[in-house]
């Protein structure tokens, strides 16, 4: 009778066991994977509405007399009010409202000075 070398390897059972932790560490990081897609979301959201009030904030700035107002894009509102403090200077003030995906609603206001021409 010959001798068998002995065959080393993985068993069934151990890389059924491997799969299973693996299995269980991928459904962990799950909920952590949801947290940063709603943070992403969020962070664009705000970037947006940013952008949005310094577009307004410059151009009511760049008015000899700025007026107060409101519109809307898409499901953004943004309102801008205008306060003469007197003493050769208005308050500028735009706020945003917006709804994420979740119907959550969020806004932004940002308050600027400017002399009077």
């Amino acid at each position: 009778m010959k001798n068998r070398k002995r065959q080393s390897g993985f068993t069934l059972i151990e890389v059924m066991a491997g799969m299973v932790i693996i299995a269980v560490g991928l459904l962990l990081l799950l909920p952590m994977m949801v947290t940063s897609m709603q943070a992403n979301d969020f962070a664009r959201g705000s970037t947006e509405a940013s952008m949005l009030i310094k577009d307004k904030m410059e151009e009511l700035k760049n008015m000899d007399v700025p007026a107060s107002g409101i519109d809307s894009i898409g499901t953004v509102t943004r309102t801008w009010t205008v306060t003469d403090l007197g003493n050769n200077l208005y308050q500028l003030d735009v706020n945003i409202g917006w709804t994420d995906r979740h119907d959550r609603a969020h806004n932004n206001t940002v308050t600027s000075y400017m002399s009077k021409r």
